[in-house]
C-alpha cells in the first residue's frame, strides 16, 4: 500500500461537511438526568468516569481528534474541568464547533488541520487525546492510532471509540447503502485492541457499550442515490423502535449483556508509555 492510501480518510472532507450541513446544532450533553436523550452518553460516561479517577482534570488538556460539530468538548470541560482542544480537517466543522463552545460558554482553542500533518508545536503536548468514530475511516487503523498518539504525553491516555458494524448493523448498512459501509473499516473489539497494541499503547479499559443498536444512515454519498429510500427508512423506523424498547430495560430494569454481535460501539482507552518502546 502506498503511504499516502494509509493516510486517506475513505469517507474525505467534503463527505463531512456535507453531512453535518445537513444537521442541526447537537444539543449539549448532560448526563445528570436519567432521560432517554441522555442514555448514550451516560453510557459512554461510566467509561471515562473510571478512567478519568485518578486523574486532576482542571489541571489537564484534552484533545478531540476529529472534533467537527462535536459537543464532546464542551461535555468534557463542564463535567470533568479539562482545558479543551480540537483538530479537524473541515474547516466548516472547525467553525461548528466554535460556535458549539461560544454557545455553551467553554473557552477552547479549535484548530483547522491535519492528523498526518499536524503542527509540531501539538506534538505530545496532552494529557488525554480522544476520538468518536475517527480511526475506523482509515484502512491502516493501526498507522492511525499512532498517529493520534503522538498527541499524547508520556503517561498520558488515548481514548478511541468506534461504532460497531461487525454485527447486524453493519449487514444493514451494507444492503441499504452500500457507499456508506464502503467508508468503514470493519471491527470488532478485539480487532481495535489489537490496532492500539501495535501502535504500542497499554489498554487501560476496553468497552462495549449499549445492548443493541441499528444505527444505520440512509444519506447519500458523491450523489449516488439510495434506491427504495422510504422503505428502508420505513424498516429502519421499525427496527429502531425494537432498539429503544431494549435499551430501556437496560437502562430501567436489568443490565443486558453487550455483545460484538449486538452492541452499538466499542471503546478503548489506552496509556501511553512513559519511555519509548525498545
Amino acid at each position: 500500500m502506498k503511504p499516502e492510501e494509509n493516510k486517506a480518510d475513505k469517507a474525505g472532507e467534503s463527505y463531512w461537511t456535507h453531512f453535518w450541513q445537513q444537521l442541526p446544532f447537537p444539543a449539549p450533553i448532560d448526563v445528570s438526568r436519567k432521560v432517554a436523550g441522555s442514555y448514550v452518553h451516560r453510557k459512554l460516561d461510566e467509561h471515562f468516569n473510571f478512567v478519568f479517577s485518578n486523574l486532576n482534570p482542571p489541571e489537564l488538556d484534552l484533545l478531540e481528534i476529529g472534533c467537527g460539530n462535536s459537543a464532546y468538548l464542551s461535555f468534557f470541560h463542564h463535567r470533568y474541568g479539562f482545558r479543551v482542544h480540537g483538530i479537524d480537517y473541515s474547516s466548516y466543522g472547525c467553525q461548528r464547533t466554535r460556535e458549539i463552545l461560544k454557545r455553551d460558554e467553554v473557552a477552547g482553542n479549535i484548530m483547522h488541520g491535519d492528523l498526518f500533518e499536524p503542527p509540531q508545536e501539538l506534538l505530545g503536548r496532552f494529557d488525554v487525546v480522544c476520538s468518536f468514530g475517527v480511526a475506523e475511516h482509515f484502512e491502516n487503523t493501526s498507522d492511525v492510532i499512532l498517529r493520534m498518539s503522538d498527541f499524547v504525553k508520556p503517561g498520558g491516555l488515548l481514548i478511541t471509540t468506534i461504532p460497531n458494524l461487525s454485527g447486524p448493523t453493519g449487514l444493514i448498512q451494507k444492503y441499504f447503502n452500500r457507499p456508506v459501509y464502503d467508508i468503514h473499516r470493519v471491527m470488532n473489539l478485539g480487532d481495535l485492541k489489537q490496532h492500539i497494541q501495535k501502535a504500542g499503547l497499554e489498554i487501560v479499559l476496553a468497552s462495549r457499550f449499549v445492548p443493541i443498536s441499528f444505527g444505520v444512515t440512509l444519506e447519500e454519498i458523491d450523489g449516488k442515490q439510495v434506491r427504495y429510500k422510504g422503505l428502508k427508512r420505513f424498516l429502519l423506523k421499525g427496527l429502531q423502535v425494537i432498539e429503544k424498547i431494549m435499551c430501556r430495560v437496560d437502562d430501567h430494569l436489568i443490565a443486558l449483556p453487550k455483545t460484538d454481535f449486538w452492541c452499538a460501539g466499542f471503546i478503548v482507552t489506552a496509556r501511553k508509555p512513559t519511555e519509548p518502546l525498545a
